[in-house]
């Protein structure tokens, strides 16, 4: 390895540690990505005005608008409907007929209970922050009434709506699974055989969890001791139940009928007919107009769309370095086969960038074609991909662990360890599973 392609390794070295400090202390992406984009650009010897702006396809800027590009549209419609479920009262009425069922009284079905309204509503299509919004002052109470700790609101969080809806159930709507099966070019419902085995496997482990967490925390002496301010919810004029999940049922329906017939862009017709739903079925129950309604779920959609667009762009330089091409010709010869080398890569993505979906994006467009071209199932390696670059990119420096602590009242002291056993250690056994399987039975529906 040559002087020039070490220094290159070294500036990438350093621009990540930079950009997980700097996360960790609370700057925004949008400041500390093009920061250390720019690290990377002059310690790997490249043109800075060309990588940062002007070449239209390897810039920073470049890999910002080409994700804006192409799923601008995605996270509109999907913070639309996530929109109309929260200001119609949807996501309670939701929420209180799965309490129904799992009782309200006992610290483990509470927690089993706001898990299932999170895998409810994610595996729907709602965004993370929306669903972690109509979560909390559902469970809030249920917390407060059976004193249960408020950090382990984080663990019925990242088991419900994180590592098992957002890559392994069959079908899911999350973005950065479809971003995958576009690229690898196979339906949403692929590799649906693997796939219920590794949810059932992480699902188990998970409810363990729960009731080892319950027990430590009991065993402290820990009580419910929420930070937040007070809050009521609106009990009245909500949409009965059928209404509620009518929009996704239809959404999920939609989506995985059309990838069994074979629809090309099935999830944008999916979503257009899940919001037109929602209008016709929410409008008496609306907090507000339909107008503010559409422009609210508009505007929500911009924030995240600009934070992983940012991810994207610092991910697009790191891929076009040369001390990162040096990396990725070792992951790509390590041993072990495709997958893992595969899984490697798009991890080491994820924590480059700090986030998941800005992983995947950047591994599709950049690295992908050699991984297909070795023979290896389309449909696994689009599962691999999206679980391990959903493990890096949950790591302690991605910035939307800071915004969704920082809604729930707590912080990575008294949180991040639910995140770390059940969305990264958790997962990464999961990972392996899932591995095995896909290499063993790779022909599996």
């Amino acid at each position: 390895m040559v002087i020039v392609e070490i220094i290159g390794i070294v500036g990438i070295v350093v621009a990540l540690a930079f950009f997980i400090i700097a996360a960790m202390r609370g700057y925004s992406v949008l400041i500390t990505a093009p920061i250390a984009a720019l690290i990377m650009i002059v310690t790997n010897g490249m043109d800075i005005f060309t990588y940062l702006v002007s070449d239209p396809s390897n810039s920073f800027a470049a890999g910002m608008g080409a994700f804006v590009f192409q799923n601008a549209l995605i996270f509109i419609l999907s913070s639309i409907i996530g929109k109309y479920i929260d200001a119609s009262g949807a996501a309670v009425t939701i929420a209180r007929k799965i309490m129904k069922v799992t009782g309200e009284n006992n610290p483990f079905f509470v927690l089993v209970g706001v898990a299932l309204v999170g895998m409810v509503l994610t595996y729907g299509g709602v965004s993370l922050f929306v669903v972690m919004f109509a979560l909390i002052p559902i469970a809030r109470p249920l917390f407060k009434a059976c004193d249960i700790p408020w950090h382990l609101f984080v663990a019925a969080y990242g088991a419900g709506c994180v590592g098992i809806t957002m890559t392994l159930l069959p079908g899911t709507p999350s973005l950065t699974y479809i971003v995958a099966c576009i690229g690898c070019g196979v339906p949403l419902t692929t590799a649906s055989v693997i796939s219920l085995i590794c949810c059932a496997v992480a699902i188990v482990a998970s409810l363990f969890y729960f009731k080892w967490a319950i027990k430590k925390a009991k065993a402290k002496g820990e009580i419910y001791d929420c930070k937040l301010p007070e809050t009521t919810v609106n009990n009245e004029n909500l949409p009965n139940i059928w209404f509620s999940l009518a929009p996704l049922v239809v959404l999920v329906g939609v989506i995985i009928g059309g990838s069994i017939a074979g629809v090309e862009n099935i999830i944008y017709y999916a979503m257009i007919i899940s919001v037109l739903l929602c209008m016709i079925l929410f409008h008496k129950t609306l907090v507000s107009s339909q107008k503010d309604v559409l422009g609210g779920g508009s505007l929500d959609a911009l924030g995240p769309l600009l934070f992983t667009s940012s991810g994207v762009g610092l991910g697009s330089i790191a891929a076009a370095t040369p001390g990162f091409m040096a990396i990725a010709d070792a992951i790509f010869g390590m041993p072990g086969g495709p997958l893992v080398s595969a899984a490697t890569m798009s991890f080491s993505l994820g924590a480059v960038s700090g986030g998941g979906l800005a992983s995947v994006s950047v591994f599709v467009n950049y690295f992908l074609d050699p991984y297909l071209a070795t023979g290896v199932s389309a449909g696994v390696l689009a599962k691999v991909i999206t679980l391990s670059a959903c493990i890096g990119g949950g790591l302690p420096n991605a910035g939307p662990i800071f915004g969704i602590f920082s809604a729930m009242g707590l912080n990575h002291k008294e949180a991040y360890k639910h995140i770390w056993w059940l969305c990264i250690v958790l997962m990464f056994f999961v990972l392996i599973l899932l591995i095995i399987l896909g290499t063993l039975f790779p022909n599996l529906p």
